[in-house]
């Protein structure tokens, strides 16, 4: 290992370790997220200015490096599969909605049946942000800064490229 100018540890390129039973994307090349609410969750990452670490993190996705993904209120944790033995661990950390926050939510989606139907019918109705956005929250993360990450991989970037497999 060497270091660069700015006191950083630098690791030559790596490739990970063959992950079996991992969670492959659906996309094996071009863009991802067939859905408007994945594509828009793409964009809004894409915004964060990640860059390269988010093209690797897809390479990530489409070879199924994530191992496992759980999902719980304000949580996502995952295990990557990287060049080392072991699976990284990885933490993605969102806000949740206060319960007031939420309970403006569920009232201006209760104007339209056309929401609860949609959502019952596990679609995501194409103006459910404009919903959020009038009841003074957001669907997805305004900045970076309302992901917090973590990976127990040696790179000090973040994201990495384990956390970006996740996002």
């Amino acid at each position: 290992m060497r270091y660069r100018d700015w006191d950083r540890p630098y690791f030559p390129p790596s490739h990970p370790k063959e992950a079996r039973g991992g969670i492959k994307a659906q996309s094996r090349r071009g863009t991802f997220g067939e859905s408007w609410w994945a594509a828009r969750w793409i964009s809004v990452l894409e915004g964060f200015q990640i860059g390269a670490r988010l093209r690797r993190g897809r390479a990530y996705a489409r070879r199924g490096q994530a191992l496992s993904i759980e999902i719980e209120k304000g949580i996502v944790r995952a295990k990557v599969q990287g060049s080392r033995p072991r699976p990284y661990d990885i933490e993605i950390r969102v806000p949740p909605l206060s319960d007031a926050k939420w309970a403006k939510v569920l009232l201006a989606l209760s104007d339209q049946a056309l929401y609860a139907a949609k959502l019952l019918a596990g679609e995501m109705p194409r103006d459910i942000e404009e919903i959020f956005s009038r009841a003074g929250s957001s669907l997805f993360p305004k900045t970076s800064s309302d992901l917090k990450t973590d990976c127990s991989c040696p790179d000090w970037s973040n994201p990495c490229k384990h956390i970006a497999a996740v996002y």
